[in-house]
């Protein structure tokens, strides 16, 4: 299940996690990974048909008629320049909605002036809404592999603050 820290390197309770959320209409919740993806999930990247295989094994969300599968890995040639990218504090125009498949990583998310973090890991599940500014960093396995549910189909839209990652 996610962890928060806060910024003041705390880390916060179920109770905290709660209220964070219940404020800020964050939504974070744990649905197990099916253990038939364990062989998929355990390449280091995957080819367009076994994202096609992982996408078919997960239910679709018919709130979010596009979906697409993110790959960070160390063997991905790009991946520490997408890495960067999404360190960078930005807000979207629709939620950001992920589903963790393998990996982990840490969204942080600026509520009421401070800086929390989430860290993610398979099986978590994290809605940031719209206009939250938020960013995600990969930690020190370098590689993630996350479900995004898009409300359209133009994909990731981004609106970069200039907030220091």
């Amino acid at each position: 299940m996610a962890r928060l820290i806060f910024e003041d390197g705390r880390e916060g309770t179920d109770a905290d996690l709660g209220a964070l959320a219940s404020a800020h209409g964050i939504v974070v919740e744990h649905h197990p990974i099916t253990p038939k993806l364990g062989p998929l999930l355990a390449r280091p990247l995957l080819d367009d048909e076994a994202t096609r295989d992982v996408l078919a094994a997960l239910p679709p969300r018919p709130e979010f008629p596009s979906r697409d599968l993110i790959m960070l890995h160390p063997d991905r040639r790009d991946n520490e320049q997408l890495a960067t990218k999404f360190e960078d504090w930005h807000r979207h125009p629709g939620n950001e909605i992920r589903h963790i498949l393998d990996g982990e990583g840490v969204f942080g998310v600026i509520v009421d002036g401070h800086r929390a973090d989430l860290f993610v890991e398979p099986g978590d599940f994290i809605v940031v809404p719209a206009g939250l500014e938020h960013n995600f960093r990969l930690t020190a396995t370098r590689r993630i592999k996350a479900v995004r549910y898009l409300s359209d189909a133009s994909g990731w839209v981004a609106e970069f603050t200039g907030r220091a990652a």
